[in-house]
């Protein structure tokens, strides 16, 4: 889905701020660590208990922000509202508690829990060397196939190997499909690098190529 996160080849956002941090700490405020452990704990209770939970629904659910929610917020307030909404939508907590500021019960207690579905492997369709267009059409949920190289030609570097597709993944489903190293030349891709030599590499999945 075409939202605020994909803003690859994006302008008008000015220049980014050179801000000063400590590069010796792990996290800026000690809240930000706070935030990463309750997620990284939350997120793996989900996988264990086997509720359908995964990281591309997690990464969808960011993508859902209002646009002037997601540019104006820090990163890890991204992360707060990601696993408030997560938990609503496994059942473990309401909205109530949150606006309430404490929880009603204790426990992690689903309401639905539906384990990932499975479908085949895909065969690979390309081999390295050969001629490759992305395709334009997205689905309504998430996708890694970013906007600037869709409809552009491309041509298969390396495969790396199957991997879960993360437009069905964000669904609960799990469906592995060839991946590929794809080069872009950048003359290609942008209107300012005509004259450019220089190549993007992007890793990409078998179902957003179609043949040359």
């Amino acid at each position: 889905m075409d939202t605020v996160h994909d803003l690859g080849g994006t302008q008008g956002f000015g220049p980014i701020p050179n801000v000063s941090e400590d590069d010796t700490a792990l996290f800026a405020e000690e809240w930000k660590a706070r935030v990463w452990a309750l997620a990284m704990m939350s997120m793996g209770k989900l996988s264990e208990d086997q509720t359908g939970w995964t990281l591309d629904w997690y990464r969808h659910v960011l993508e859902r922000l209002p646009p002037d929610l997601y540019l104006r917020l820090d990163y890890f307030e991204k992360w707060i509202l990601g696993m408030m909404t997560t938990a609503v939508d496994e059942g473990v907590a309401e909205v109530s508690e949150f606006t309430a500021g404490r929880a009603a019960r204790r426990g992690f207690d689903y309401i639905d829990p539906t384990p990932l579905g499975t479908a085949g492997d895909t065969k690979p369709r390309f081999e390295p060397g050969d001629s490759v267009v992305c395709r334009r059409d997205v689905g309504s949920m998430h996708t890694r196939l970013v906007g600037y190289v869709r409809g552009r030609a491309g041509v298969i570097e390396s495969v790396i190997g199957k991997q879960a597709l993360p437009d069905e993944a964000a669904k609960g489903h799990v469906r592995k499909e060839q991946t590929y190293v794809v080069r872009f030349p950048m003359s290609g891709l942008w209107p300012e690098a005509a004259d450019s030599r220089d190549s993007l590499l992007i890793d990409l999945w078998d179902s957003y190529l179609d043949p040359a």
